[in-house]
Formats: C-alpha cells, sequence, structure tokens
C-alpha cells in the first residue's frame, strides 16, 4: 500500500502549487509569479467589465430548454417574433445544464433581452472555464510533444494571454471556444495516437463550429493514407453531427433556422482568373492543403506533429483569407498559431506581427460591431450615466481606411503560413527563443490597452455630459433606402434637440463603387424663427468608403433644448451624379425627404444620422 502512495503521481493541484513555489518573484527572461499576477488582474478587470449582447441573446434563449426541448426552434422563433436560433442543439444544450443554478434559484430571464449583470457574468464564466482548461491542454500536448516543463508551460501562458483569445474571450465574450476546446482534446488525442477519440472531439467540435471539418481532413489524410481508414475515422467524426441534424431533419423551424442560415454564404467569394471564372478560393485553398497533407509521409511522430500544426495554420489561411469570417472566429486559429511559434524560429516574429493584426482588427471591428457598447453589459452598466455613447472608438482611432485594415489583417496571416512552415521548425523540442517571452508580453499588453483605453475615453465622455441627439444609424444598408442629393432633389430634415450644443452630426453615405466629388450646402435652421444657425460646405472629395458615417457638420453649434431644427442638404451636381445618403426606411419613405414646396411638414429621423452633442 506505501508502495503504490509512493510511487502515486502528483495530482493536478500539488504540482500547481510546486511550481508556484519553485517561480521567481520577477524574471525579465523567464515566466514568473508577477506575469501570472498582472495577467490575471487584467483578465479579471475585462472579464467584468466587457460582454456583447450575443453572449446575453444565447444564454437566455437557452433557457427555452426546460420546457420546450423537442420543439425548442420553433419556441425560440416564437419568443423573438422571427429572430432565429441559428445554432445546433449543442451550444443551447451546453448552455442549459451550465444555467441550472439559476434556473433553480429564480434567475431565469423574463424575455430574450433581458440585461441582468448576474446572468450575463454566469453566461461568460463557461466560456472562460473552458479557455482555460483548453490552456492546459496546450500544456499537455508540449509535454507529450517534448517541449518539456518549462518550455510547455511557457505555451500554456502564452495561450491564455495571445491577443486574439483576449479579444474573442474576455472583451467580445464569444462561446467559439466551446469549438476550440474539442479541437484542441481532440489534437490531444490526436499526438498520443487515439484517432477514434480524435475523431470523436473532433465531431463534436463541429457541432458548434462547421470550420472544425477542414481542420479535422487535414490532420486524418496527414496521418492515414489507406482509403478504408480514412472513412471509418470521418464516419466517426460525422456522427455527433448526425446525433443532432437527424432527430431535427423534419422541423421546419430547424430547417429554417439553423440550415437556412446560410453557412456557404461566407465562403462564397468568386475569382476569375483568365479563362476561369467563379473560383472559389477557399475551396482550392483547403484543397490544395488536404492534398499536400496527403501525400506527405512523416518520418517519426516529431515530424507528424510539425507538419499537422503547420498545416492547421494553413487551414486557417483558407478559411480566413479567402471568405467572409466573424471576428470571434479566429480564436480557432490560436491554439496551432502558438504551438506553431514555440516550434518555430521566427516565433519571436509571429508574436510582432500579431500586434498589427490585432490593432487593425479593434479599429475595424469598432465601426459598427465590437466597440464601447461591450461596455453596456458589464458591471459599468451600473456606473455610465446612460447607454448611448457620444464618443466613439471608430472616431477615436482615425484611421478608417478600411481597405488598408483589411490588406494588413490579410498580409499578417500569409505571414503565419509563410513563416510557420516546418523548416522554421527548432529542431531541440526545449529551445526556447531568445526575447520570446518579452513578445508575449508586448503583445497582451498591446492588446488591452490597444481597447481599453479608447473604451475609458468613451466613457468619460459620458460623464463630461457629452449626449447622443439622436442615433438612428444601424441599420439595414439596403439599396432602395437611398436618396440621392443632386441639382433637382435637395434633403430636409427635421431635428429636435435634447441637449444645448450640437457638437457633431454624421450622416450613413452611399458612394457606390467610387468616390464621389462634389461640393454640399449644409444649413441647420430654427424651423420657428427661420433664422440659420449653422451654415457650411462639405466636400465630399473624402467619402471614400461606401456606407461609412461622415461628419456633416463637424463643430460646436449653440441651439435650444427641446427646440425643433431643420437640416438641409443640397448640391449643385448635374442629376443623376450626385452622393447618396441613407434612409431609415425604404425608398417610398425616402422620397418625403426630398424638398418640394407641395410638402407642409417634414418628416423625422428619416436620414440614418449620429448626432451629438452636450447637455
Amino acid at each position: 500500500m506505501k508502495a503504490r502512495l509512493a510511487k502515486r503521481k502528483p495530482g493536478f493541484w500539488e504540482r500547481t502549487k510546486e511550481s508556484w513555489k519553485s517561480m521567481k518573484l520577477w524574471d525579465a527572461e523567464e515566466l514568473n509569479k508577477l506575469d501570472w499576477v498582472i495577467s490575471a488582474v487584467i483578465l479579471m478587470f475585462l472579464f467584468f467589465t466587457c460582454a456583447y449582447g450575443d453572449l446575453m441573446l444565447t444564454g437566455n434563449r437557452s433557457f427555452l430548454m426546460y420546457e420546450h426541448f423537442t420543439d425548442f426552434y420553433k419556441a425560440s422563433y416564437e419568443q423573438s417574433h422571427g429572430y432565429y436560433a441559428n445554432y445546433l442543439p449543442s451550444t443551447f444544450l451546453a448552455y442549459a445544464i451550465w444555467n441550472l443554478p439559476l434556473y433553480l434559484t429564480g434567475h431565469a430571464p423574463q424575455a430574450m433581452l433581458t440585461n441582468s449583470f448576474i446572468n450575463n457574468m454566469w453566461y461568460k464564466l463557461l466560456p472562460v472555464l473552458l479557455y482555460y482548461a483548453t490552456s492546459h491542454l496546450i500544456y499537455q500536448i508540449g509535454v507529450e510533444v517534448g517541449f518539456g516543463e518549462k518550455k510547455a508551460k511557457l505555451c500554456k501562458f502564452a495561450f491564455l494571454v495571445f491577443p486574439i483569445g483576449v479579444f474573442s474571450q474576455f472583451i467580445f465574450s464569444q462561446y467559439d471556444i466551446f469549438t476550440v476546446f474539442f479541437m484542441v482534446l481532440g489534437l490531444y488525442f490526436y499526438v498520443r495516437g487515439g484517432l477514434w477519440k480524435f475523431a470523436l472531439s473532433f465531431g463534436v467540435a463541429a457541432t458548434f463550429k462547421y470550420h472544425a471539418l477542414l481542420f479535422f481532413l487535414v490532420l486524418l489524410v496527414l496521418r492515414e493514407k489507406k482509403i478504408r481508414n480514412l472513412i471509418k475515422y470521418a464516419v466517426a467524426m460525422a456522427l455527433p453531427l448526425m446525433i443532432e441534424v437527424l432527430p431535427n431533419i423534419g422541423n421546419i423551424y430547424f430547417k429554417r433556422n439553423v440550415l437556412g442560415f446560410g453557412v456557404l454564404k461566407f465562403v462564397q467569394k468568386p475569382f476569375t482568373i483568365g479563362f476561369f471564372d467563379g473560383i472559389n478560393l477557399v475551396a482550392v485553398v483547403a484543397a490544395f492543403m488536404l492534398v499536400w497533407a496527403y501525400q506527405k509521409k512523416a518520418k517519426d511522430n516529431r515530424e507528424l506533429f510539425s507538419w499537422g500544426i503547420f498545416l492547421c495554420v494553413g487551414m486557417s489561411f483558407a478559411i480566413f483569407g479567402f471568405s467572409s469570417w466573424n471576428p470571434q472566429w479566429l480564436l480557432m486559429l490560436v491554439p496551432f498559431l502558438v504551438l506553431n511559434i514555440f516550434m518555430n524560429e521566427n516565433g519571436n516574429l509571429l508574436v510582432m506581427v500579431t500586434n498589427v493584426l490585432i490593432v487593425a482588427l479593434y479599429i475595424f471591428c469598432s465601426q459598427n460591431l465590437v466597440d464601447e457598447q461591450v461596455m453596456n453589459y458589464g458591471i459599468l452598466k451600473y456606473i455610465l450615466p446612460g447607454q448611448q455613447f457620444a464618443v466613439r472608438m471608430w472616431d477615436l482611432y482615425m484611421f478608417h481606411d478600411e481597405k488598408m485594415l483589411c490588406s494588413a489583417m490579410w498580409v499578417v496571416l500569409l505571414v503565419y503560413v509563410v513563416f510557420g512552415h516546418p523548416k522554421y521548425h527548432i529542431r531541440k523540442g526545449t529551445e526556447i527563443a531568445k526575447g520570446l517571452v518579452w513578445q508575449i508580453r508586448t503583445a497582451f499588453l498591446v492588446s488591452v490597452f490597444a481597447f481599453v483605453i479608447p473604451a475609458s475615453i468613451c466613457a468619460l465622455g459620458m460623464f463630461q455630459g457629452k449626449i447622443v441627439l439622436l442615433d438612428n444609424s444601424r441599420q439595414d444598408l439596403e439599396p432602395d433606402n437611398i436618396i440621392q442629393v443632386d441639382e433637382s432633389s435637395s434633403v430636409s430634415q427635421e431635428l429636435t434637440m435634447e441637449g444645448s450644443v450640437l457638437s457633431n452630426l454624421k450622416v450613413r453615405v452611399y458612394t457606390g463603387e467610387k468616390s464621389i466629388s462634389d461640393t454640399l450646402t449644409v444649413e441647420l435652421i430654427d424651423k420657428e424663427t427661420g433664422t440659420v444657425v449653422y451654415q457650411g460646405e462639405k466636400e465630399t472629395d473624402s467619402f471614400t468608403t461606401n456606407s461609412a458615417l461622415y461628419s456633416f457638420i463637424g463643430e460646436k453649434v449653440p441651439v435650444e433644448k427641446g427646440k425643433t431644427y431643420e437640416l438641409r442638404i443640397s448640391s449643385e451636381a448635374e442629376a443623376g451624379s450626385g452622393i447618396g445618403l441613407y434612409c431609415v426606411t425604404a425608398d417610398s419613405e425616402a422620397q418625403l425627404l426630398e424638398q418640394t414646396e407641395a410638402r407642409e411638414e417634414l418628416p423625422a429621423s428619416r436620414l440614418q444620422m449620429r448626432v451629438t452633442g452636450e447637455q
């Protein structure tokens, strides 16, 4: 008995305690206690202050599982009045199980849009715990492939604080980690030679996000060359998907909401080269990676792992380099990229260019997707004076060339592949590239401060009395919702002021396929007295991005609170050649904006505008 106890391996907590005791408080060139403490404090701050509306919607919707398990999609459709539940049952089932304590203690949301801080943080805790569990799997994989204890622990830390992961889990607060956890679990079984468990794990991952299928296939054909084995493991991988799809296949709401979601629309980006028209580059690059993997015959397990990680990074490039995607999906790249960094003599470079990717991603997302609004779902909602921010992160970043931002992100994704090739992999498995620890620290801090600083300025503006007078700009950008401003058609719009100063007035602009050179006359008129309180000209040469918001009045204009003003926008451009402005509704109402002598009253809030000012 004593002998068995003596041979027993120390448990997870015992190993963690020993590791903590042996770690230095500070060491510039190695992972230390301050690294863990500082990163933990920062991540906890982000955990409680940031959340995104999708997390709230999915968490709230999962409560329907308790009473509508067999008709969940119908109940969800009816509850939300047509707002679809687009995921397979696994996502909602996972949250239904996790939310049992809330349900049993009377914290079930009253409606799908119930914004409860306690519930939001509980919803967020599940993916964060899985994020940490995934980091431990990364550590275990590192140990298995010969990283050694020291390097494997640094790899775990790097995954936890990697910029894309911090953004996805702690700022954007998404649950794509469900997919990533099972993918990494599958990779762990793959490394250990358990292909059945590998296949089943990736099958479960695919029930959360279908991208897992491509990563599974490239790893499978790298290892297995016999058609018989490829088929049997592919069938095993498909089982979890079939278990979720087949019972619901006759459900019209499931067909409409899940199967009709149009997943393939994200990858349908046709490309033309000479005679060949409509080439799908995602399919082309993915197929090339699969053929490359199939013809590659690894000499040993080390080479197999090296090529497997590289090909998964390559598959990520196929997905994110040539298709439309949501920013949180980038998390699926992170485990493969981090492992590649730690095997790579170019590891410092790969971390360094990530700073470019994350900053470009923040700027790109701040226009309409992930911005200062994340503070409305965290603990700061109890402190902030309101929910609408007059100062926006998009404006603070100032650089608004979306094409350049996309180009920068695309180049970084390409660098991950080109300089992640196995020929750059370090042969000494325990070796850590010099300066890598500092690169990891720097990238983490850049990812945090590049978001937190502008977000804090937005919150400060609210405390300084800067308010949103009108914001109806987040509307569908349909072609029918456009009115053109030219010599035959000027625009008039009523505005009732809720503050004493108008500081900025932006209108969403339609430019079409090219920029339009014109000079617009912008007037703000007191409707009661007819006094022109502002008059200026706006050159449209700077309107380079289609569907963006551009400032038409960019200076402070004193107004009277509660008073109604008329905004007039006119142009001398030839008929049919003027700039377009987006409206809230269809063209029948857009016509109401056109200034005519026959109309006695002006419509209210028809242009898509964002008007800010001061109390």
